[in-house]
Parts: C-alpha cells; sequence; structure tokens
C-alpha cells in the first residue's frame, strides 16, 4: 500500500535458544547487488577462495556443464531433433573440447547471492546473455536483442511496476535499469507482486532488484527510496541516462514532474493503469513529439503542480479520474472508488491484470 514497515520490534528478542540459534544465521536481506567473480585466469582461483572467505555461503549451485550443453545444443540445432543417445554423445565431444586443458569450475564466472547465501557457477556473461534470450529468436534479430540488453529505463513505482521491471528482464531488456520505490512488501501486496511472504517487510525496490539479479546476474540495477523534486534529475542522467521512463506510481504531482523531465530530455514515458480487469497503456513520445502535452493533454492545467502541492485527496482524485477517464472503468471498479476510507482502505488491483501491464509494456 505505499507504505513503510508498521512494526518496530524485533521478534527474535523473545526466541527460545533453538531458534535464536537459526535467527544469528541470517542471510543479509537488505543486500541489493551479487558478487561476481571471473574462474579464469590467474587470479580466478585467489578470487573465488576470497568470495568464499569473506562470505562462507551456505550452499553451492553448480550446473555450469548442463547450461553450456544446451548452448551447444541450441547453436547445432540439428541435433535438437535426434534422439536422446546422438543429442548426449555429441554434446559430451563438443563439451570436451569447450574445456580444453581446463577443470569445469575454472570457466565462466562464481555468482554469490547474498540474501539466499547461495553460490551459483555460470557461463560467461555473452554466453550466457546468448543462452537466457536464445528462445527470443527471431521474434527478436540478434541485433534487436543488443539494442534492447542496453536500453536503460527506470520504473517508477514497484508495486503495478514490479511487473514491468520484471517483464523487461525476462525478455532481456534493459540490462542496465534504475528501480524507485522505498515503500515495504505488506501482506496485501502479496496478490500483485511475483514474491513470498518471507520478503514482506523488504523493500519493495530490493526484493525486485534480487530476482532481476537471480534472473541476469550481469545486470546492472540502482535503487531509489523515492522520487522527489529534488533527485528526479539525478535519477534521469546518473551516474548514467536514461532512454525511456516507465511510471506506475500513485503520486500525481511526481507523475508530472516524470514527464516534464521526460519531455525536456526528449525521452519517451509509458504507463499501464491496471483497472479491474483491464488496463491502459499510455505511450508518450516526448522524443518524437517534444511539444506534446503531458497525459496527451487529458487533464488541462495539471502542469501547475510543478509549482504548488495537491491540497487533498478530493483534488487528488479530481486528476486521477482526468487521467484514466471514468468510461474506461467498469461498474464495479468505479462504485469501489467511492467505497476508499470508508470500507476500503484503496483501491482494489488484481494480480492477474497487474501481470498483464507487465507483458503490454515490454511489448511495447
Amino acid at each position: 500500500m505505499g507504505h513503510k514497515k508498521l512494526t518496530t520490534e524485533d521478534p527474535s528478542e523473545s526466541y527460545p535458544d533453538f531458534l535464536k540459534k537459526i535467527s544469528n544465521k541470517s542471510t543479509s536481506l537488505d543486500k541489493t547487488n551479487p558478487i561476481i567473480v571471473s574462474a579464469r585466469g590467474k587470479d580466478g582461483l585467489a578470487q573465488l577462495k576470497s568470495l568464499i572467505e569473506n562470505n562462507s555461503p551456505s550452499k553451492i549451485v553448480d550446473n555450469y556443464g548442463e547450461q553450456y550443453a544446451e548452448l551447444l545444443l541450441s547453436r547445432n540445432a540439428h541435433l535438437y531433433r535426434s534422439n536422446y543417445d546422438v543429442q548426449v554423445s555429441s554434446i559430451r565431444d563438443l563439451l570436451k573440447e569447450h574445456y580444453g586443458k581446463n577443470h569445469e569450475w575454472e570457466l565462466g564466472s562464481w555468482v554469490y547471492f547474498p540474501w539466499s547465501d547461495v553460490l551459483v557457477h555460470i557461463l560467461q556473461q555473452d554466453d550466457f546473455e546468448e543462452l537466457r534470450t536464445i528462445r527470443n529468436r527471431d521474434l527478436i534479430m540478434a541485433k534487436e536483442q543488443k539494442k534492447l540488453f542496453n536500453f536503460e529505463v527506470a520504473c517508477f513505482g514497484m508495486s503495478v511496476g514490479s511487473a514491468s521491471a520484471l517483464a523487461l528482464a525476462i525478455t532481456g531488456i534493459s540490462r542496465k535499469m534504475k528501480l524507485i520505490d522505498g515503500a515495504t512488501i505488506s501482506g496485501s501486496n502479496l496478490n500483485r507482486i511475483l514474491t513470498g511472504v518471507e520478503d514482506v517487510g523488504r523493500d519493495k525496490a530490493t526484493v525486485i532488484s534480487n530476482k532481476i539479479f537471480e534472473m541476469n546476474p550481469y545486470s546492472t540495477i540502482k535503487t531509489y527510496d523515492k522520487v522527489t523534486a529534488q533527485n528526479i534529475g539525478e535519477i534521469f542522467d546518473k551516474p548514467w541516462p536514461i532512454k525511456m521512463a516507465i511510471d506506475e506510481i500513485d503520486d500525481i504531482e511526481m507523475k508530472v514532474r516524470i514527464r516534464a523531465e521526460a519531455r525536456e530530455r526528449r525521452i519517451p514515458v509509458l504507463m499501464a493503469t491496471e483497472i479491474g480487469d483491464t488496463i491502459i497503456l499510455d505511450v508518450e513520445r516526448y522524443d518524437l513529439e517534444p511539444e506534446r502535452p503531458l497525459f496527451h493533454g487529458r487533464v488541462p492545467g495539471i502542469e501547475l503542480l510543478l509549482d504548488k502541492k495537491i491540497e487533498d485527496y478530493r483534488e487528488w482524485t479530481k486528476h486521477a479520474v482526468g487521467i484514466i477517464d471514468p468510461s474506461n472503468m467498469s461498474i464495479k471498479m468505479q462504485e469501489s472508488v467511492l467505497k476508499i476510507g470508508t470500507t476500503i482502505v484503496t483501491h482494489p488491483q488484481l494480480g492477474s491484470t497487474v501481470m498483464m501491464t507487465g507483458g503490454v509494456i515490454a511489448f511495447a
């Protein structure tokens, strides 16, 4: 619901000893980035040894050989229809050639995920990213995939916006991404954020960044607690500029600022609004139409919010209705809006619809 944690007590203080023993071994859930070391070269062994000594992972997952075997199978498509014995025999010879005089563990990269305390052996970056996007072909051509990998975006809002960030990552779009949302995951978020109960109370942006890194550890992700008038310029420009903004936040003043900053830089803004069991996709191509009015001109005078705050919920609702247009809303949704603050705390949302927004944003 966009809030910070509601409780401050540490339940482990009253644990019996057998629970405290486990609690003291808790992993670094607040860590955002994995640690990657290359196994290759004369420093590979020393770097891997140092990583293990400094972090003491509790589990090792080494499926490097299976990853590379599938990559070889995909590169040799004629083997795909062969029987299993032929596949295994052919791949065995190709793997042997790949390993050369090296042990398997000396190839690729080792990745440590602090939040799960797991050390994983994966392919080197080019091979890994080829493997995890190889089934995108030929819907996405190799040249297009490279362009998409390097298409940096900022995702504002990690409730509905988490679906967009995850859909981009799984499709191989935006290897470099900025995630903005410092609110914590609540139990009621579990109906629309692809995560589990163990993440309740953790920052949304951190949780989603963890999941993106698990899909592609070679990603670059920067998280922000929130967007403000003071830091929005930095989010757009530093430490690297973005090529597109995805707006999935409720703060209408910040929605206006996102578009004003994007228009000034001539970059597009995408917004997918879920309303009950349907969605609205907004595409604002400030890169092609720098004079286009914000929100397509549906809310006259909304730019005045750059200089004054929204006074109350009534004013917020007026602007929100102008952006969405009630004709797009089902009767159930319209009736529910009238109940906010009396029988429901905020507008209802469905996880199935939220997942649709992610797919539509990635497609757009």
